[in-house]
Parts: structure tokens; sequence; C-alpha cells
């Protein structure tokens, strides 16, 4: 017989993924991200909503299909339709990334009921935003991001309960839907799964789950922690190597969001789950009864998933009222170009607008002029003899100019205004408004001065203001300015766009916006430069693929058609006789179009001295996006939004849409801005529907301004694709503390960030915080190698709308900025539910982090918790062996004070508020950022039989094995129950190869005995000891009183009995409304709880393993003394605890708690009923 201490550490680990992947896992082909699922999902229930909708006529065709018919030869809608869902991917990326440590949000802890109620409250604000077009307009983005995060939790519900261990790959249609969840959920006091067990030394889950209720897993980190239980039978784990909460019990998880078993411990159901994922989030979107679709209206729906083609832009009207007083001629000359370009492009797509409307205004007022005509090239023609004179006297007549375009333009039509004045006519405002609403036409104001700052004295950082809120307009910088407040107010109204910008801007703003209307399909293919001094070159190789309609080529500089020459793969000349073929030279430009080329290697031979730049286009149907992700440790990654940092590692994710299955894309390739490769990336292919998705890791050191993607069509000739894609690698990382809930209406909030310096030298930066109007902080200062900044911005929302954050960081002797991230920031009402932290908890010191006396460290708090509606509020904490103590909230008036006490085993813990119309709010306790350490000693000797190989069974499978095997006993002790892990692993050789050493260990054998007995007598005298030690109070019991005007204050300290709320506390708390009231009668059922264990007065049921957990105060002296004789470790453990009791929560830093407020809005949601 022996015996010995054996201590079982079990850190946290960091960065594995805890749900479905945000992105797909390159090398995990049978692994199913959000992002995959989300766009089967929408791919699915676009199909559907064409069908229903009767815009395809094809039912028998696949989904893919059904998709690619609906869009047609219209490949730019194609492509803004999948750039949208792979935006809402990301929004659910960067959700996944902000809400680790939250429960609810990740369905997580049990908290299946309040992940349902957020989901609700998001529906909510989706409806309010979806009410009308114009609300669309101006917040589509938002209401992308708030469906992402409705998505997001919806798919979470599959891969972290145990629902599809209950029901298969069937949904649960309630949740997440207005109304109550009917199916039954296991209470905080059952046990809801059992100890996995082990085959080959491989951890096994098979059928861990206990019961028919439904219940979720708990994951250490996260903001409600496990119950600690003894024995083999507990609460349910997550079940990540991360998650230290899966080594107690019960051992294991049912986490099942990866296909891999060490990640994953039910990955086997990983399918399941996905099929379940992917037909609730279809379910979600698209039910006839239930769906966003039906909750939405189809026209909104379709603008929010952009489901969209140009097929009625013909009935459309490209219409252009311009400025044309003296200073207007360069802007004007922009215009121009811009509008040529575009005309140009699509002059072969079938998408062309009805007509051109040109209307010039001046000063005065009967200046304003307005022609129409159907022929683009009669548009450029009339931009180009356009006379600009007068208009000495800013402002100008620009809303007469507007109502001239109005007047002209036809239905559902864009109008572009340009000028570098103020309004002089801001009276016609309310007229303007009238013809714009009613002809449904959206204006975009391009505005490049004003009057007190007559012509471009703005700052060089230009500024959209956008009304739409497009998700590509971050980049813009806002000079906020009164005299455009017209311009702004018509686009706000209306869901147009104002632009505040330098006027050599103009040209890249006008073929944006007129590339939206005119829908070519022009694809990018690859440039080419060729170097002067070479004459008769003639190996200039030009790739054109299958998939190439038109081949367009334009070459610069050249002074006559005859320096180049265009050959056919064959190696023929093309002599541009034919109607397919064109060839135009304007100015120096020329300009080669080739309808329907052959595929293969065309040539072009360059017979001039000069530097030539080739840019190849085509008109195709292929064309590709392209996202980087910034890469975590365990397969965790989410969008990058700022510059990456040299040295780390990245994703690209290429989508490439109507490439089939036998074209293959080889590699991905980022260029500098003379087309050199600066980095080759390898990449996968990952099966998807509906679109070919490639994935490669790189790591970026170089500067880069393009990305090309290379590859062979399904004959095997030669692929290119090529964007923009502007890569520059930094020093210096960016990183936002996310906030878990909502700001509050009025009350300041604090957002908290960090700079950290990751290069070899020291920097000096500038950090700006816009809240997109102006500047609301500005920070500088400098960091060394390695140092990291803090700092904060405090924010105080004065209406509901959301609340946006810009942070551009800049560094002294760098030009621009050197990283920027964007945050959207709900606002609820301060009259909804409300939850706020009194007096916070100390931390759990170091020697109460483990299983073996966690129980006996006990600490307090208060909160104040609010609501309108008080009387009719529920209030909630997630762990029945934490006590609430609160007055009866039909006495209450608008807020109460509640007293929360527990022991250190509950290292989180969340105190929930939920008013009558559903809107809720929750405190955040956090007691530990450590993990408990696993006390296991061993209380007998297990016998070992020696065999050759044994073989374990288990419920589905035997394997034969000889790998270690864990027995888990209960064992009694004098104080509690502790786990006693015995492992044991023998081999028959060994013992007959070690037989000739046991003479020589019986020598050893008798010092050792003695040696033992030593320890026994040692270790039973301490244990003897420490079962009288007393717990001890982490901090002051305080009791929160109302005064005549209902605002708390701290009072006197309460008595440490044995009863901590008392009735001596008389009418100040009514302990008849604490937690726990229906416990006492189901104790009397259970006779495995104590009957000492329950509180006479309260009804709460009071663990027993801290039925000690307070003392009276006239047996302080003795207590004290009894234990000073017992244990001086104990005496010593209370000193420092009465230290600390004594500080301030200031004084000993109480970083991690969090007062967390919940995604709540202004308005009614329909009342929940709940189970």
């Amino acid at each position: 017989m022996s015996f010995g201490w054996c201590i079982l550490l079990f850190l946290y680990g960091s960065g594995s993924v805890s749900s479905f992947p945000a992105y797909d896992i390159v090398g995990e082909r049978n692994t199913k991200s959000h992002s995959s699922i989300t766009l089967e999902a929408i791919y699915k229930a676009t199909a559907t909503f064409l069908e229903r909708a009767q815009l395809i006529n094809d039912t028998e065709l696949s989904l893919s299909l059904k998709i690619s018919k609906f869009f047609g030869s219209d490949g730019d809608s194609l492509n803004t339709f999948i750039k949208t869902i792979r935006e809402i991917s990301n929004y659910m990326g960067n959700f996944k990334r902000d809400n680790e440590n939250s429960s609810r949000n990740n369905v997580n802890g049990e908290q299946i009921l309040m992940a349902h109620r957020v989901i609700n409250i998001l529906r909510y604000e989706v409806r309010e935003l979806s009410s009308n077009l114009t609300i669309v307009r101006n917040n589509i983005t938002l209401i992308r991001e708030k469906i992402a995060h409705i998505l997001y939790i919806v798919q979470e519900f599959y891969s972290n309960t145990n629902w599809i261990e209950l029901h298969g790959s069937t949904i649960y249609e309630d949740f997440g839907q207005e109304g109550r969840l009917k199916e039954e959920m296991a209470t905080s006091r059952e046990n809801t799964c059992t100890n996995c067990g082990y085959v080959n030394g491989v951890e096994q889950c098979k059928n861990n789950t206990l019961g028919t209720k439904l219940t979720s897993g708990y994951k250490s980190g996260q903001d409600v922690s496990k119950p600690f239980k003894r024995g083999t039978d507990g609460k349910c784990s997550h079940g990540t190597p991360d998650d230290a909460s899966r080594n107690i019990a019960a051992t294991g998880g049912i986490y099942k969001g990866r296909s891999i078993q060490n990640e994953a411990p039910h990955s086997y159901l990983h399918q399941a789950a996905v099929e379940a994922a992917v037909k609730a989030t279809e379910y979600y979107i698209i039910d006839q009864d239930r769906g966003l679709q039906q909750m939405m209206g189809s026209e909104v729906f379709r603008d929010v998933f952009s489901i969209r083609t140009r097929e009625n832009i013909f009935k459309t009207s490209l219409t252009y009222v311009i400025d044309v007083t003296g200073s207007m001629g360069d802007d004007i000359e922009k215009v121009k170009t811009a509008t040529a370009k575009i005309v140009k492009e699509a002059k072969d797509s079938e998408f062309v607008p009805n007509n051109y409307i040109l209307v010039t205004f001046s000063d005065p007022a009967n200046l304003t002029t307005g022609k129409s005509t159907s022929d683009p090239f009669t548009m450029l023609e009339w931009l180009k003899y356009i006379f600009v004179g007068g208009g000495g006297d800013c402002p100008e007549y620009a809303m007469t100019g507007l109502l001239k375009g109005i007047e002209m333009s036809n239905n559902n039509s864009n109008i572009y205004l340009l000028t570098d004045a103020d309004a002089k006519d801001e009276h016609l405002k309310n007229q303007v408004l009238n013809g714009l609403m009613e002809k449904h036409l959206t204006p975009i104001f391009i505005l490049t001065g004003q009057c007190s700052r007559r012509k471009r004295e703005i700052s060089r950082q230009y500024y959209i203001s956008s009304l739409r809120s497009s998700g590509e307009q971050a980049r813009y910088i806002r000079e906020k300015r009164s005299s455009t407040s017209v311009f702004e107010s018509i686009a706000r109204e209306t869901g147009g766009t104002v632009y505040e910008i330098n006027v050599s801007e103009v040209e890249d703003i006008v073929e944006k916006e007129i590339k939206e209307t005119f829908p070519s399909s022009n694809v990018y293919v690859t440039w080419i430069e060729i170097p002067s001094g070479f004459v008769n070159i003639t190996n200039v190789s030009i790739p054109v693929d299958g998939y190439i309609e038109t081949l367009k080529l334009t070459v610069n500089p050249v002074t006559s058609k005859s320096e180049v020459d265009l050959y056919y793969p064959n190696g023929t000349v093309v002599s541009f006789i034919s109607k397919y073929e064109e060839s135009e030279l304007s100015g120096i430009v020329l300009a080669l179009s080739i309808r329907n080329p052959e595929a293969g290697q065309w040539g072009l031979q360059k017979k001039g001295r000069v530097s030539w730049l080739v840019n190849v286009t085509a008109q195709s149907a292929v064309d590709f996006s392209i996202d980087v992700l910034e890469a975590d440790v365990g397969g965790n990654s989410h969008q990058l939004t700022g510059n990456p940092i040299k040295g780390n590692r990245y994703i690209v994710v290429v989508d490439i849409q109507n490439f089939n299955a036998n074209s293959s894309c080889t590699g991905v390739v980022l260029l500098d801005v003379s087309g050199n490769d600066v980095t080759e990336i390898t990449v996968t292919r990952i099966p998807n529907i509906g679109i070919a998705r490639y994935m490669g890791d790189f790591v970026p050191f170089n500067k880069s301004s393009f990305v090309e993607i290379r590859g062979t069509d399904d004959q095997g000739n030669v692929f290119k694709r090529t964007r923009s894609l502007p890569i520059m690698p930094v020093s210096v990382q960016l990183n936002i503390i996310p906030i878990l809930g909502d700001l509050r209406l009025y009350e300041t909030s604090n957002i908290s960030f960090s700079l950290t310096n990751t290069g070899d030298s020291s920097v000096e930066f500038n950090i700006a915080i816009s809240d997109g109007h102006v500047d609301i902080s500005v920070q500088t200062g400098s960091l060394d190698s390695g140092e990291i900044y803090n700092g904060v911005v405090m924010v105080t929302p004065t209406s509901l709308q959301t609340q946006l954050l810009n942070f551009f960081v800049k560094l002294e002797n760098y030009t621009g900025t050197i990283q920027s991230e964007k945050r959207r920031y709900s606002v609820s009402d301060t009259r909804t539910a409300d939850c706020t932290i009194i007096e916070y908890p100390a931390r759990c010191p170091q020697e109460s982090l483990n299983t073996e006396n966690c129980s006996v460290y006990n600490w307090t708090s208060s909160a104040e918790v609010s609501s309108s509606k008080i009387q009719e509020s529920e209030i909630k904490v997630s762990s029945d062996e934490v006590i609430l103590d609160y007055m009866n909230l039909t006495d209450a008036n608008f807020s109460v004070g509640i007293l929360i006490s527990g022991h250190c085993c509950i290292q989180s813990v969340v105190l929930s508020i939920t008013d009558k119309n559903g809107y809720f709010d929750q405190c955040d306790f956090v007691l530990s950022n450590q993990p408990l350490t696993v006390v296991v000693y061993p209380t007998k000797e297990i016998p070992t039989t020696v065999k050759e190989a044994t073989t374990v069974t288990t419920t589905d499978e035997q394997v034969s094995s000889n790998y270690p095997t864990t027995d888990i006993l209960l064992s009694e002790t004098s104080t509690t129950d502790i786990f006693t892990t015995v492992t044991t692993k023998t081999d028959k050789q060994n013992q007959e190869d070690d037989s000739a050493a046991i003479g020589t260990a019986l020598g050893f054998s008798f010092l050792g005995l003695i040696l033992v007995l030593f320890m026994i007598i040692l270790f039973c005298k301490i244990k003897g000891s420490s079962n009288y030690n007393l717990p001890v109070v982490l901090s002051k019991y305080r009791n929160l009183k109302e005064d005549g005007t209902n605002v708390l204050e701290v009072d006197v300290k309460l008595p440490k009995c044995q009863k901590p709320y008392s009735t001596d506390l008389g009418d100040e708390i009514d302990s008849s409304n604490t937690q726990g009231s229906e416990l006492e009668k189901k104790m009397s059922e259970d006779k495995s709880i104590p009957t000492n264990s329950v509180n006479p007065d309260t009804s709460d049921i009071i663990p027993a393993a801290n039925q000690n957990a307070a003392y009276c105060p006239e047996n302080d002296e003795k207590n004290k003394n009894d234990v000073d004789q017992n244990s001086s470790t104990v005496s010593f453990n209370l000193d420092n605890i009465q230290q600390i009791d004594t500080k301030s929560a200031e004084e000993i830093g109480l970083e991690g708690i969090r007062h967390v407020d919940n995604n709540q809005v202004d308005g009614t949601v329909p009342a929940q009923q709940d189970n």
C-alpha cells in the first residue's frame, strides 16, 4: 500500500475553435464553417424565393443553375450577390471574435433561453430598420450585420447544444422566433452528462449525455462557469482542447463544430449538425410564415441580399445636373473622362440606360437648360462642348437645376449633381424632396467646394458622407460643414449620397458611381509594361481563356495604328475588317476590341521605340472577389480590416463565379505596381455550393498593390484575372477591446483599445477616433519595440441611432494612415431592463483555486437592477450555488438592490434582468480567470492483473488495446469526496525482463516502508486538523437599503451568521422573494440533500460543501483561536484575506470584471414567454 498527492493542473488553452469555424479550415475537408453553411443556406433560400416570385421558370434546374439563370449575362450583379453573402459571413466572423467569452451568444452554459431572447431583440431591430425602402438604403449595412448576428447564434445552437443528440438533423423551428420555447430544458440541478471513457488512450464521448431535456455545454473562460460536481455525472462541458471545464465531472464534452475527434468530442455528429444548421438558416430566412423575407417584404429582402439584376436598367435614365459657372472647368473635364470610359466599356452590354440627360445650371436661374438623347456618344459630345462662365456671386441655383433633372428623368433613376458652390435656392428643398420621392429617384451629390472657401481648399483627405452606408466607403474622412446641410438633408431623406472631395477625385467617384449603373461585366485580365528602345517586339503574349466573350486591349502611347499588330493564336495578323473587330485611336490611346475571340495565346507586336503600357480587359461572366483573413491559432480566423502585421500568418479567400468544375486556379499572386510578382500563394479548392472557393496561407513582408489569380480553363487554356488589392505590411497593431451588449442612452461608456509596436525600432504615433462627423479623441505618444499603449475613449450616446467609431493611426515620418478600424455599437434605452454592478467582489485568491477547498472561500457583491416595469420583470442568476437577496419586486418602484454571495468553486456568474417585453440586461462577475486545480489522491491500492493485451469494451465498438486505462473512483474522506485516479500500464515481457531487479529493490523496501508510515501519520494529522477550518470570507457583506428617492446606498456591515440574510434586516430586504423558493419541496423529495442545508428564512439551499459559509460574530474569537491552534496555514490565509478586505476595489485592481448591457433598442418587442 502506498499514499501520495497528485495535483492535476489544467491550464487554459488559447485559440481553439469553439464553434463552427468562422471560415473553412484548409486540411479539414469534412469540417464545414459558418461561411460555407451560410453560403449554402442563402443559395437555397434565394432559389426558393426566385421560384415563388416566378423570377425563374425552370424548377428542374440545379441550385447553382437557378442562380446563374436569374443573373444571366449580368456578371456584375452576380458578383454583388456573392459579395453580399461574404459580407454577411464576415460580420459573423467579427461577431464570433468579439463574443468568445459570451455564453449566451455562443449558446453555451445552458444559456439557451437567453440566446433565444437575443435573437428576438435583433429580429425586432431588423424589422424596424426594414420598415421602408428609404430606411433600408440608409441602413443596409447595419441590417446585414444584425442578420449576421442572428444567423451566427442560430447555427451555434446545433453545434453546442444536445439538440442533435436528441433529435438528429431536424431543426428546432421555434428557436429564435417570437414566442416561448416549448422544448423542456434541464434545470440547474439536473445532471446532463456522464464522464467520457477512453479507448486505446483516446477519449471517447459517444453516448455521454443523460436524459432527454435540452442542455448545452459549459466552457471555461466564458461568463458562465460550470458547476463543480463530484463523481462521474454532472453538467456537460463544451469540450474543446482549451476548455478546462472538460476535466471536471462530467468530463469530456458535447461540442460538434468540427469533424476531428481531438478537437470536438462529438465530431461524429458534425455532419448532422451542419445539415441542421443549413436547414435552420434557410428556414429563418425564407419560411413563408416566419422567415425574414415574410417579415421584410419581397422588395426589401431583394435589396438586403442583393437579389437584383439590371433587368430594368433599360427603363432608367443617366442624368447629369452640372454647375457651369466659370470655376467648374476642371470638374467637367474629369466627368467627361470618367463617363467616356464607362460608356465605352458598356457599349457591348445589353444593359444600358433608356436615355441620357444633361442639365446645366448657372446664375440666374433662367439659364438652366436640359436635353435628352438615347445615344451615349451624343451625350459624350455634349459634355465635350459644355461652355463654362459667369457665376461670380456664389452660391448658385442648384435646387433649380435639380428640379429640371427630376422633371426629365425616368422613374427609379440616379441623378448626379456636380457643383463647387452652395445652393442659393434652398427654399425649393421640399419641392425637390417631393419630386425625388414621387419618381423614386436617388441623388448623388458631388461637391468640390463651398462659398466660404470657393475652389478646392478642401482637405486632401476627402470625405464621403454616405447615407446609404455602403461597406466600401469607410476610407473617406469627413470634414463637417454647415453649408452642405441642404444636400445632406435631401440625401438622408431619399437614401442618396453626399461626396465632399477634392477636384482630383471627381473622376474616380464618377467612374465608381456610374459603374454601378452600367453592368458592363468588364473584367481586368492583366497588364503588360514594355520598356522603350526595342523595335519589332513580337513575343508579347495575351492570354485569352474560353470564358472571354469580348477581348479588349488598350495600348498607350501610340501615334499611329501601324505601330501595333495583333495576332490570332495561329499566328495570323488581325486585319480589323470584320464587324466583330474594332480598332480606334483616340489621342495617344489605341483601343482594340475582338468579339467572340478564339481561346489561346494571342500575340502583340510593337514597332515603335517608346515604352508601352498594355491593359488587357474583357467582357466575361467569370470574375473573382477576394478577402484577406487574419489567422489565429487553432483554426480561428476573421476578416482583416487594417494593414497586416509583418511576419504574421494570413489567409486569402478567393471566390470565382461561373467557374466550372473542370477549370482550376493554380495560384494567387500578389503584384507590385509594375506587375512584378511579390508573393505567390499556393491555394486549395474548398468544396462549396454555387462558387469555386480557393484558400491559402501567406506571410506578408513586402508591399504589394494588385492580386492576380492564375490557372487554366476546362480546355487547358491559360486563365488570368487581376484586381486591385493594396497590402502594406506594418509593425504597429491596433486592437479594439470588444464590449458585450449595447451602449446606454445618455450614459458614458469606456471603449478600450491598445496599440502594439511589433517592430524593432521606436515609433511616435497619433490615434484619432472619430464618430463619423468630428474627432472625439486624439491621443499621441511613443512606443519602443515591443511596447503596448493602452487607451480609452469615452462615448456618451445622445440618440438611439447606431454609434459609429472610426480609429485612425498615423506615425511620424509616415505618409497616410498606417492602421484603421471601424466599430459600430447599438444604443439601448435606459428605460428598458438595466443591470449595474454597485460593489465588485474581490478576486478569489490563488490558494482557493483548487477543488479541495474552493468551497470554503466565500465572496459577496451587490448590484442594482431597474426597469420601467420592474414589478413584471424577472431576475435570474446563472448558478444555483449563488445566493441572491432582494426585496419583493411587487413592492419595488423602478430599481432594486441585490446582495449576491457565493464561493470560489463558482468562478464567473451572470445576473440577468428581463422586462415584460423581452428586453434584458446582464451583470458579469468574474472571480478568477484561472481554472480550478483538480486535486487527486489515492485512498486504496487498486489490484492490477497483467495481461498480454486487453480488450476494452465501449458502447459502440471493441478495440484491442494495451494502452493505459483510467478508473475514476469515489473515496470517502473526513471533509469531502475526492476523485481518485489510478492509471495502470503493465507489460508481461517487461515483468520477465525486470525480475532480476526485484532482489535489489527488496533491499530498499524496509527503508521505504518506514518513510511511508511516517508520511501517513503526518498526512492524517494535517487532514484531521483541516476538518475544522473555517471558511474565508472574501468581502464584507453590505446591506443596500432604499431611501425616499429610491437611490441605493451602501450601509452597515451585515452580521456574518449561519443565516446570511436573517429577519434582523427588517423590511429593508424582503427575503420571501429570494431565489430558490421551490427548492425546499425538491429537497424533501431528494433524500441525498442534507436537511440542514436549507436556509429557513430564504428557502434557499446552501450547498453542503458550504454549510459553514458564515459564522456568528460572538464566536469570532473562539473560531479564530481554534483555527490558529489547528492550522497555521489557514491562519496565514485569514490574515491575507483580512488585509484584502480592508482595501477598496480600486486598490486591489479588479481587472476582468465586466458590466454587460445587451442588445436593446427603443420601442416595444412583443412580450416573450419562456419555460
